[in-house]
């Protein structure tokens, strides 16, 4: 079938005109497409919450210790075979009594029957008691009332070393206890006061005075 003469230039171009567009097509499909931004989110629409981590939670603070304060261990000897042993006991609670009423921050503690070794051991086993040795003799010059003396000596924490030594002399309080009438010889008084005598010279010792 032969085209006629004015027929051709058109099938010509209409080819043409086809190769053009698959070319364009092509590179257009090669091209990278470009991300659609993101919309704000549509008003009155709840939307999910973003994931939040959790800060970390600081560990708790230890509670700090309490602060240990100084100890006194009265302790008293076995009495003398010619002297009650209702004295030490006496004078072992006059003593604490007074240290007591003294400065009550204090921790008190008592021993009975403890001779010079054994209060000195209950120092060294502690880096914070005093220990207050207390023991009495017949007072065989006489000199005092109820014919005894009370003699204490002061240990030092942990080293055991002497830090005072005297004795407890039996005197009449002003305060806090109902007077005894002069003259009257009364034992357990008189064991009581010495006792009471021996905390106010420990104070004083010790620096302990309020």
């Amino acid at each position: 079938m032969r085209l006629h003469p004015i027929s051709r230039p058109i099938t010509i171009w209409a080819v043409c005109l086809v190769v053009l567009g698959a070319g364009i097509a092509l590179g257009q499909s090669g091209r990278k497409q470009k991300k659609t931004p993101a919309q704000p989110p549509v008003q009155g629409v709840n939307q999910p919450d973003a994931k939040v981590e959790p800060e970390p939670v600081a560990a708790p603070e230890k509670p700090k210790e309490k602060e240990r304060g100084q100890v006194i261990m009265v302790a008293t000897d076995m009495a003398d075979i010619s002297i009650s042993n209702y004295y030490p006991d006496m004078a072992r609670q006059g003593c604490l009594s007074e240290l007591r009423a003294a400065l009550s921050t204090l921790e008190l503690r008592e021993a009975t029957n403890q001779n010079r070794v054994d209060a000195m051991n209950i120092a060294k086993n502690d880096d914070r008691t005093f220990v207050v040795w207390m023991q009495f003799e017949v007072d065989r010059m006489g000199g005092s009332r109820g014919g005894f003396d009370l003699r204490y000596t002061i240990f030092e924490p942990k080293t055991a070393k002497v830090l005072g030594i005297g004795s407890g002399y039996p005197q009449q309080p002003t305060v806090g206890r109902a007077p005894i009438p002069v003259g009257t010889n009364n034992p357990a008084a008189l064991a009581d006061w010495a006792g009471r005598d021996v905390a106010r010279q420990v104070l004083k010792r010790l620096n302990l005075i309020p």
